[in-house]
Order: C-alpha cells, then sequence, then structure tokens
C-alpha cells in the first residue's frame, strides 16, 4: 500500500461529511418556510456542524504518514498534483 492510498482513502472520508453538510444546507435553504422552526433549527445546527468539522478534518485530518506534518489543504486544492511532502520530502507514490 501506498502513502497516497492512505491520504486519498481520508482525504475522500473527509471531503464526504463536507459535501453532506452542505448539501443538508441547500436541502434546508429550500424546505425553510415548510418547516416550524423547532424543527429547523437543530437541524440547521446540524448541517453546519457537519460541514464545519468536514472542513477542519481536511485541514487537521491529512497529514504526512512519516512526519505528521499537516498537509490538509496543500493536497486537496493544489493545481498540481504533490509527490511529495514539502517538510520531510518522503514520496508519496512509493510503497511503505
Amino acid at each position: 500500500m501506498r502513502s497516497r492510498d492512505k491520504i486519498d482513502k481520508r482525504k475522500k472520508l473527509y471531503i464526504t461529511i463536507a459535501a453532506i453538510g452542505f448539501a443538508a444546507l441547500i436541502v434546508l435553504a429550500f424546505t425553510e418556510k415548510y418547516m416550524s422552526g423547532s424543527i429547523f433549527r437543530p437541524l440547521l445546527y446540524g448541517a453546519l456542524a457537519l460541514l464545519v468539522a468536514g472542513n477542519i478534518l481536511l485541514y487537521v485530518g491529512i497529514r504526512c504518514p512519516k512526519c505528521g506534518a499537516i498537509i490538509g489543504y496543500m493536497i486537496v486544492f493544489s493545481v498540481e498534483k504533490i509527490d511529495q511532502c514539502p517538510r520531510c520530502r518522503v514520496m508519496f507514490d512509493e510503497k511503505i
């Protein structure tokens, strides 16, 4: 198994968590006028919590397998493919 496989598995999980929160916010935006406030507010807070938790995990949760440096948003939003850790220079495509 390569280091990139571990990083990609975490990245997909965290993006899915953030996407579920975002999708729930979109659904709530269209259904707000049909819901009572006692139902809407807990759903809104839950969706916001999922979105925020997904973004925090994307930033802090993706780390280098060797040195533990945070590479979260750098891996997710970079234009080119990142081949190595910027801190310890371990190659992500080599087998462990």
